[in-house]
């Protein structure tokens, strides 16, 4: 049984026990319901419909509303949850979301320091050795508690943020917050676990070279970000840089990175504001100290003006290609953002996008592509690709450019920026549709420096967008004749017709997605 079934079983005990409790108190038995038993012994005397009689009855006429389909309701408006804010005296920056329906809270402990300041796989590992001992617990002493509380946990890192993350029954929190905060604050990183968590970690890494998704989302990083760019390699790191990472360079890292001016608490559920407080202030009381200001993440490889470059990483007997024609992006915090989103949901960022009804609906080269911005504290990847059929690999490659040179040099129709404004307002409600998404909702806004109304006032800013936008910033940032097309396939059937594209040499990848 796992820990959010066992929290499930635990609650509903909590509900039967009391249900029992009330129903021992109760000094006199309840009398009978005579008027409710006289209309069932009425129901259970009266003649039963004859079948036949049935049959023949009288149709009923339909009316009009039977010819005409209702009209749609009025549209909802949504209104995000109040977010409150607080800050404890040695830093610690704490937002709060309040929501009563279940006896349950989440919450994130992070640092806004994540893979895009450490060396390749460093963030990645150090938050796994988190839950993996402490200076007064061990692995299996962490999990057992977290057990018996019937709480969830977990860590991670990105490129921008590191942390652990818990749920747990609201009772319960004070327990789970004073485990978290040694976690947070008092690692081990014990030789024992460091050495099981780099197996693991080195036999994942073997494991992906049978995954052509992961080689393309590799050698895509690779042609976009020069070496020793933080955004050159995955966030698990490549093989040479799990092998040699040592407890000092993690430790070095969590201590630089988990300073209380540094990290926020996010927590959402059957809580006050002013108990959240009391409760996190209790658990990091006396934790001290002044973080290192933030590394800037450098600049992206300078791709050629001239022409765009084919790298093919060969994979023999593949029956799809994995094609991704990819290009820096942007980062998060940017004027622009509203406007790319509409540019990219149009592109291929919803499932009616032009880049789907063209490859897949229209020529039925996949089942499936998409286009996307990872935006992160630095210019992140722009990828538009999927799975394409081998031998139609490129054609499909024709099609992706061909539809990004359009939106460059057409308007999108009304209708195409109406249908996706729409797409874009309506997922914001799944934002916080639990209190595990509000709590990850409202870290996500302190990582990246944004408003507490970044979500409230986002529609607004949606709509102000116009077909003339969404032009301006695919000329910014679809530059089709610069873009590096990576692709895992089948050399042997696909290289002739990536050159016949005319758009520049191909040029073979080693098996670890590297140039060679």
């Amino acid at each position: 049984m796992n820990q959010k079934s066992r929290a499930l079983c635990f609650f509903t005990s909590l509900l039967v026990a009391a249900a029992s409790a009330c129903g021992a108190g109760d000094a006199e038995p309840k009398r009978p319901d005579l008027a409710n038993e006289n209309a069932i012994a009425a129901k259970q005397t009266q003649k039963p419909v004859d079948p036949e009689e049935r049959a023949a009855a009288p149709k009923p006429s339909p009316g009009d509303f039977r010819k005409t389909a209702p009209a749609p309701g009025p549209a909802v408006t949504f209104s995000p949850p109040k977010i409150e804010e607080s800050r404890l005296d040695n830093g610690i920056r704490i937002l709060h979301v309040e929501r009563r329906e279940l006896p349950i809270v989440a919450l994130q402990v992070s640092a806004d320091r994540g893979a895009g300041e450490a060396a390749p796989g460093v963030a990645s590992f150090t938050a796994a050795m988190l839950l993996l001992g402490t200076k007064t617990r061990s692995a299996l002493k962490i999990s057992d508690e977290f057990l018996k509380l019937g709480a969830s946990v977990g860590a991670g890192a990105d490129y921008d943020s590191i942390g652990v993350g818990a749920r747990c029954l609201s009772p319960k929190l004070p327990e789970v917050l004073s485990l978290l905060a040694d976690i947070v604050i008092n690692p081990a990183f014990d030789p024992a676990e460091l050495k099981r968590e780099r197996s693991r970690r080195l036999t994942s890494i073997l494991q992906q070279n049978d995954r052509p998704a992961i080689l393309l989302s590799n050698a895509v990083a690779a042609a976009l970000y020069p070496q020793g760019h933080p955004y050159s390699a995955p966030l698990i790191g490549l093989e040479p840089d799990v092998a040699r990472v040592s407890a000092a360079e993690l430790a070095s890292f969590h201590a630089s990175s988990f300073r209380p001016d540094r990290v926020t608490v996010a927590i959402a559920g059957d809580i006050t504001k002013d108990r959240a407080v009391e409760e996190i202030r209790r658990a990091f009381a006396g934790w001290q100290g002044k973080a290192q200001p933030a590394k800037e993440v450098g600049p992206p490889a300078r791709l050629g003006e001239k022409e765009a470059r084919i790298l093919l990483l060969d994979r023999p007997g593949a029956t799809q290609s994995q094609v991704a024609v990819a290009l820096p992006g942007v980062p998060r915090v940017t004027k622009d953002f509203e406007a790319i989103l509409l540019m990219n949901t149009i592109l291929g960022g919803q499932f009616s996008s032009r880049l789907n009804l063209n490859l897949r609906e229209k020529h039925a080269y996949s089942y499936g592509v998409r286009s996307s911005f990872d935006m992160r504290r630095g210019p992140g990847p722009f990828v538009a690709g999927g799975a394409i059929v081998r031998e139609s690999t490129g054609p499909a490659v024709r099609e992706i450019l061909a539809e990004m040179k359009r939106l460059q040099n057409e308007l999108v129709t009304a209708d195409e920026l109406d249908d996706a404004r729409s797409n874009l307002i309506l997922q914001l409600p799944a934002r916080f549709e639990t209190t595990s998404e509000t709590a990850s909702t409202l870290a996500y806004l302190s990582t990246h420096g944004l408003p507490l109304d970044e979500i409230a006032t986002r529609p607004a800013r949606l709509k102000a967008i116009t077909r003339e936008d969404v032009k301006r910033v695919a000329e910014m940032y679809l530059k089709a004749d610069i873009a590096r097309v990576v692709i895992v396939g089948d050399a042997k059937i696909i290289k002739a017709q990536l050159e016949a594209l005319g758009i520049g040499s191909v040029e073979l990848l080693p098996a670890a997605g590297k140039k060679g």
